[in-house]
């Protein structure tokens, strides 16, 4: 990544479900590296999906970034590479904001009422953020009568979190996607300052494609819908306005080739007429195809994502074909 500049890591200070974080040199700064596991229900469902880390490392960062400049304080500081971001070191507030737009989720379950209704105005929800307890869902009165929040507090948290709705909403319906609800965390800095921390991905999000209503976040994973990381590419895809200057330009070579056991007519008039000419020490050819493709991409790892999803999309027929492909920056 083209913003990335140097930064130790010091000491762990922290590993959740989703990341690890770590002390640097600069006791006011962070460094998030986040990981390719996949949890649900308190972690009681897991996976490890590669890449999974990558993609909500880069489309947190786009989020944060997007928010920062419509003047939204957030704890992000910058992406260092593909997995890792610089972040505000602050004292995280122990509640979760969950701010609902259409009903679904544990909504319907808690209340019995029908997955897809929409909520104008939005509802806002709080959260105590406690693993042990299953994360309960909390009132202003809880709020207030346990010292979870002060009552200024909980009204900026509430504030920023409807602002955050508003221009993410705006910013999704954009993209053709629908803002279904999400999740928030804030931190204070030493001055009492409160900022957006943690992230904003398809992990803490519910994200529906606008025409189709499928579901393009960590639902597929809680439901067994199966294409988990194919949806979260889906997102970056979108929303990945990259800087041109920060992009590099890629080249790919492709091999797609039959599968053994499918029968090769052409690699075998091939070698017939081989023989003909008397090449008689060929016992066998398997004839493919070789495509060259150039694209631009922010990443090599983003390039080879894009490649394979090209290949599988439309360059390869998977029911009897095979491919490879290496790839090398220009």
């Amino acid at each position: 990544m083209c913003e990335g500049d140097e930064m130790n890591k010091i000491k762990l200070i922290y590993e959740g479900k989703a990341k690890k974080v770590y002390e640097t040199d600069d006791p006011t700064l962070a460094i998030f590296e986040y990981k390719d596991s996949l949890t649900a229900f308190n972690a009681q469902k897991k996976d490890r999906m590669q890449g999974k880390g990558r993609l909500t490392n880069l489309i947190s960062a786009t989020f944060l970034k997007l928010l920062q400049d419509k003047d939204i304080p957030t704890h992000f500081v910058k992406l260092l590479d593909d997995n890792h971001q610089l972040v505000k070191r602050l004292k995280i507030i122990p509640l979760e904001v969950v701010v609902r737009n259409t009903s679904t989720g544990s909504l319907c379950k808690r209340l019995g009422v029908k997955e897809g209704l929409d909520l104008v105005p939005p509802l806002v929800e709080f959260y105590l953020k406690n693993d042990e307890l299953g994360d309960p869902l909390v009132t202003e009165d809880h709020i207030r009568a346990f010292g979870f929040a002060s009552k200024p507090q909980v009204e900026k948290m509430k504030e920023l979190s409807l602002k955050v709705n508003e221009i993410l909403h705006k910013y999704l319906s954009k993209k053709g996607i629908k803002l279904v609800d999400f999740k928030l965390e804030f931190g204070m800095d030493d001055e009492g300052n409160i900022f957006v921390a943690d992230e904003i991905s398809p992990d803490t999000c519910r994200f529906w494609d606008i025409t189709s209503k499928e579901r393009l976040d960590k639902d597929r994973f809680r439901k067994d819908l199966g294409n988990v990381l194919e949806a979260y590419e889906e997102i970056w895809r979108r929303i990945a306005d990259w800087d041109k200057s920060c992009s590099a330009e890629y080249r790919a070579n492709i091999l797609v080739y039959l599968k053994e056991g499918v029968l090769d007519t052409q690699g075998k008039a091939v070698c017939s007429s081989l023989h003909s000419l008397g090449y008689d020490e060929v016992k066998n050819v398997r004839v493919g195809k070789y495509i060259k493709i150039t694209l631009t991409s922010p990443s090599q790892e983003d390039a080879a994502s894009r490649i394979k999803a090209m290949c599988e999309d439309l360059l390869v027929n998977d029911l009897i074909e095979e491919y490879s492909f290496e790839l090398e920056e220009i």
